[in-house]
């Protein structure tokens, strides 16, 4: 058995590997998620695509990695972990080399309750405990937010590339300050109301200062409110603790909210 990279001629038996151990999806949910992330400019030193576990018949396993660049700072975010049951032993080889490289950060951010163990036996930090959802548009605070991007924001191409993956990026000035923000569609269950679930912004004082004035955009194209990591400073908000932990691996703690380049809008 050994470890190598991912490549595109892999998808289809990817995508065999993958309706083993999710099968409530359909082949066209990893089809799509994979071609979104061929997509991406590839990250040096980093793989492309994550890592499989071979053996004399192929691959018998699968890690993938979804890496992107914050600045300096090089993110990779770990999903869709699975090894087919005879060869179980050696699926702590793909976790090895998935995040062997000292310089990268590296996010878990929809771990298996039965693996937060083994997580944190094995160097992951929890850096999130809990979700709120915000109603802001009641809140105090001005702004004025805008869908065109300006061409010197640092986090152009990150709201550009978000836009292109079917989420919603706008940016918002407040006190002089041009904040970049993505959102994803979502809706509560109960009650079932239409919602922006929180992808990215710069830190949660970013949305804070500029929540108002989201909150009251966005409500009069017919979103009632925001999902986000973390408690709200809203004063009509819902924090859940417990509620999707996130696990990173690094030198650099990851900033709360930023979901960019992640699972989260890669595959869905």
């Amino acid at each position: 058995m050994h470890c190598r990279q991912i490549v595109e001629g892999d998808f289809d038996t990817l995508v065999d590997i993958f309706m083993q151990a999710f099968p409530h999806h359909a082949r066209d949910f990893w089809y799509l998620g994979l071609a979104r992330m061929a997509a991406l400019p590839s990250i040096e030193g980093g793989s492309r695509f994550g890592y499989g576990l071979e053996g004399e018949d192929g691959l018998v396993g699968a890690l993938l990695t979804i890496t992107s660049r914050r600045g300096e700072n090089i993110i990779s975010n770990v999903s869709s972990w699975y090894v087919q049951e005879a060869y179980r032993a050696h699926a702590a080889l793909l976790n090895v080399m998935a995040t062997r490289l000292k310089h990268v950060t590296y996010l878990n951010i929809s771990p298996a309750e039965h693996t937060w163990p083994m997580l944190r036996a094995s160097g992951w930090t929890q850096y999130n405990f809990g979700r709120s959802a915000a109603f802001t548009a009641l809140g105090l605070g001005g702004g004025k937010v805008r869908e065109k991007i300006p061409a010197d924001l640092p986090e152009r191409a990150l709201l550009e590339d978000h836009r292109k993956l079917g989420c919603i990026s706008v940016v918002c000035e407040n006190n002089g300050i041009v904040s970049p923000f993505v959102f994803k569609p979502r809706r509560l269950a109960h009650p079932p109301l239409p919602m922006l679930e929180l992808i990215y912004c710069r830190d949660p004082c970013a949305f804070e200062r500029c929540g108002a004035a989201l909150g009251r955009y966005f409500l009069t194209r017919g979103c009632v409110g925001f999902i986000l990591d973390g408690k709200s400073a809203s004063p009509v908000s819902r924090y859940v603790p417990g509620m999707e932990p996130r696990f990173y691996k690094g030198p650099r703690p990851p900033t709360l909210n930023d979901l960019a380049y992640t699972e989260r809008v890669f595959f869905k």
